[in-house]
């Protein structure tokens, strides 16, 4: 009932000049719940590329350690999917010169390194390479763990692959690295009131902790009177 299918980058403007990227406008939709108007969270758009031949070999080392692998009893059937530019050639050869753009800077980046994954690994969503969005959103996480974003993220393709409980660590993650920040509260608890309805232990731990942090809001009563609901 409560999931949604968009990603989001929340408070952009604020990580982009914080990672001194703020050259960097993302156009592509992110993918969120959907907030009320009180909520005070504003979605910004994203970008996203694909890792062109050339910038590859600069960048293409791939992560030593997993900060999060798939949960005991998780499996992905597929880790490809329909994305949004899939079927059209003209935006998919969009995605890849984006994605080249990005990678050019990536294989440099230092302080701006955490956002430019992310925009990669938005850019496999629009193409629907499952395998190389969990990678970027990987190297995302190890370059800053406390950012709640890649973790949001990573909790949102969890979820469209069927991987729930990894999903669940992922979101979780999120409200714990940034519980200031309402939006990822409101999405771990939209997502274990649609995934995880009988699961009361945890809905309770996440809306106490979500209160605790953002207080008692009206979205949140909201998503507990919804899930209560016979």
């Amino acid at each position: 009932m409560m999931y949604r299918t968009r990603m989001i980058i929340i408070g952009i403007v604020v990580i982009l000049f914080g990672a001194g990227a703020a050259q960097f406008i993302f156009p592509r939709p992110a993918k969120s719940p959907t907030l009320p108007a009180s909520a005070g969270e504003q979605n910004a758009s994203t970008t996203t590329a694909n890792i062109s031949a050339t910038t590859a070999v600069n960048i293409s080392k791939k992560p030593t350690e997993h900060p999060l692998s798939l949960s005991e009893g998780d499996i992905v059937a597929s880790w490809d999917f329909k994305g949004a530019y899939s079927d059209n050639s003209e935006l998919t050869a969009k995605a890849q010169s984006e994605i080249a753009r990005l990678s050019e800077l990536l294989a440099t980046a230092t302080s701006s390194a955490m956002i430019l994954s992310v925009g990669v690994a938005n850019q496999y969503e629009l193409l629907g390479d499952g395998k190389k969005q969990y990678e970027y959103l990987e190297r995302a996480i190890q370059t800053n763990p406390e950012n709640g974003l890649p973790w949001h993220n990573l909790g949102a393709l969890m979820e469209r692959l069927g991987a729930y409980k990894t999903a669940r660590v992922a979101y979780e993650k999120s409200t714990l690295v940034q519980p200031e920040l309402k939006f990822y509260h409101y999405a771990y608890v939209e997502f274990l009131t649609s995934r995880m309805k009988e699961d009361t232990a945890t809905i309770e731990k996440a809306l106490e902790n979500a209160e605790k942090n953002i207080g008692k809001t009206p979205y949140l009563l909201e998503l507990r009177t919804e899930w209560q609901k016979p």
